[in-house]
Order: structure tokens, then C-alpha cells, then sequence
């Protein structure tokens, strides 16, 4: 799972040209719900860009078509309902096995736990460019879930925006199935929560046009609603 942005205006203008029934996606795009959200100007200035384009505008619509999830507080609450009972097998599952989740404290404890996974994985190389130190004032949170032996099964990253943030990375072990499954729902449903209950709101994971069939299944599971985005940018002594 890797934070992408929408796709260019220009990309999408010229798709309808060559396919004129695109135009019916557009409309339906067009006709999503919004989510308000407010971003710091130094953020939007020097950090916010790297995971969507740099705001120029006091408020700005857009990105389109992203995936979202209003974030919980309370764990019943969150799994409650038939739409989460493949949700709620899973994590039975990870938790017969001994899978744990925590927050990492420091992004070198995170990147070690992180790099066992890599190993796992041919695409570790490209994984390994997303993990870099964050910038200077950048807010992180990095998450680690380890079977009952501590061994890595699937790790997390996420930057913060105030009341939203950002999951820009995700992965689970390949040499470790079922478990790494498992481990990458409770993971998530993990980070979800810890993030809820330190008052983020909102968690975007990029655009839903992009995301292939497998991430798609996964987010419905855990709740996300595709919707598209009103940010607004704030002076830093205005939230």
C-alpha cells in the first residue's frame, strides 16, 4: 500500500476523448461526498507535497476519488456490524496465533523491524526508497506487528496532519502466511484506533482510482469510503 495522488485533469480529459463512456465515471467521481480537511501552512509549504501537489490556494478542492476512513474510538464500535465479521475472523485469527501490535517509538527501531520484512520481499529495494528519514518538523508515526517468537510479520508508517494523516506505507511478510495476514488486519485496526484516540480524524491512503483489486478488498474490509477532499490551509496559529 503506497500513498498515490489523483490523476492529472489533463490525463483524465484526455481519457474521456479516447473513451467517451469514461465520462460517466467523472460524473459519479464528481458526485462524491466531500471531507473538509485543514492543513498548516508550513506543512502545506514544505511537507504536504509529497503526498499531494503543493497547495497554492487558501482552499482548494481536491485530490478526487480518495480513500478514507473516519477513524474510531472505540473498538466495539468499530467492529461492530456484518460488514466487519471478516474484520473480526481475522483478527481471532492473528490473535490465536500470539501476533502483537505496537507504536514504535523512534524511526530506527521502526526501520530495523521494517528491514526483516524487506528481505522478504523481491520489491524490497523500491520499499526501502519510501522508508528515508522524514523531514525536518515532519510528524510520524511508525507501527510493527511480530508474532508470538517478536518476529516481524508487517509494519506502518504514517504521517500526521493534525487531524488527518497520511498511511504512506504497508507491508506484510511474504514467508509468513498466514500470519502476516492476519498480522497486517490487526496492524491496521491497531493504528486505526491509536490514531483515533489521539484525536486524528480523518486517514487517507491515496487515490481509489489507483489501487489495485487486493488493496480495494482490504480497505472495504476495514471501512474505507471513497470521497473527495476539500483542504483547507491555515495559519499555524489558527488550529
Amino acid at each position: 500500500m503506497r500513498l498515490s495522488g489523483s490523476p492529472p485533469v489533463s490525463a483524465l480529459i484526455g481519457s474521456v476523448v479516447r473513451d467517451p463512456a469514461l465520462l460517466r465515471v467523472l460524473v459519479a467521481v464528481w458526485r462524491l461526498p466531500v471531507v473538509d480537511l485543514q492543513v498548516r501552512r508550513a506543512e502545506a509549504d514544505i511537507r504536504f507535497g509529497a503526498y499531494f501537489r503543493p497547495a497554492r490556494r487558501p482552499v482548494f478542492t481536491g485530490p478526487w476519488a480518495q480513500a478514507v476512513l473516519e477513524l474510531p474510538t472505540v473498538e466495539e464500535h468499530y467492529l461492530a456490524g456484518r460488514s466487519k465479521q471478516a474484520l473480526r475472523t481475522n483478527l481471532r485469527h492473528a490473535r490465536d496465533v500470539g501476533v502483537t501490535s505496537d507504536r514504535v517509538p523512534t524511526y530506527e527501531a521502526w526501520l530495523r523491524a521494517a528491514s526483516v520484512i524487506q528481505h522478504s520481499r523481491g520489491d524490497g529495494p523500491a520499499l526501502a526508497r519510501e522508508m528515508g528519514m522524514p523531514e525536518p518538523g515532519q510528524q510520524m508515526a511508525y507501527y510493527v506487528a511480530r508474532d508470538a517468537d517478536e518476529t516481524p510479520l508487517a509494519y506502518a508508517g504514517v504521517a500526521l496532519f493534525g487531524q488527518f494523516a497520511c498511511l504512506f506505507t504497508m507491508f506484510s511478510h511474504l514467508d509468513r502466511q498466514p500470519s502476516a495476514s492476519w498480522a497486517r488486519y490487526q496492524l491496521h485496526t491497531f493504528l486505526a484506533l491509536d490514531l483515533g484516540c489521539s484525536g486524528v480524524k480523518h486517514l487517507l491512503v491515496g487515490s481509489a482510482l489507483r489501487q489495485g483489486v487486493g488493496n480495494q478488498y482490504f480497505q472495504q474490509l476495514l471501512g474505507y469510503r471513497v470521497r473527495n477532499l476539500r483542504i483547507e490551509v491555515i495559519e499555524s496559529d489558527a488550529a
